[in-house]
């Protein structure tokens, strides 16, 4: 399969795969808080922010998945480009612009 129609898909589906596997892992730890006797107060508030964390960290992983990452190659160089959703043209004209641009951003 294309790699730019899985990296399409990815982008597709990143809301609804980070939302849904936020609220099953939100929902997993607020039902064993609860089996121990917490207060639903506590319990939602915990299950909330479990679902917060999980929702951001996957729907970055998976953002991260479905781009492309464009680097300066000069050693200490900090110039990057992230894109999604591109055609191969505009990919391309990124690539060139990352392996040519005129200033480099060194880390010190």
């Amino acid at each position: 399969m294309d790699t730019f129609i899985v990296k399409a898909k990815l982008r597709r589906f990143n809301t609804p795969l980070s939302v849904v596997t936020g609220a099953v892992v939100g929902g997993q730890y607020a039902h064993q808080l609860l089996t121990y006797g917490v207060p639903v107060s506590l319990t939602a508030g915990c299950a909330l922010a479990i679902f917060a964390a999980v929702r951001v960290a996957v729907g970055v992983l998976l953002e991260r998945l479905s781009g492309e990452t464009y680097r300066c190659e000069v050693i200490g160089c900090g110039f990057r480009v992230r894109l999604t959703g591109t055609d191969a043209g505009e990919s391309r004209r990124w690539q060139e612009i990352a392996l040519a641009h005129p200033t480099h951003n060194h880390r010190h």
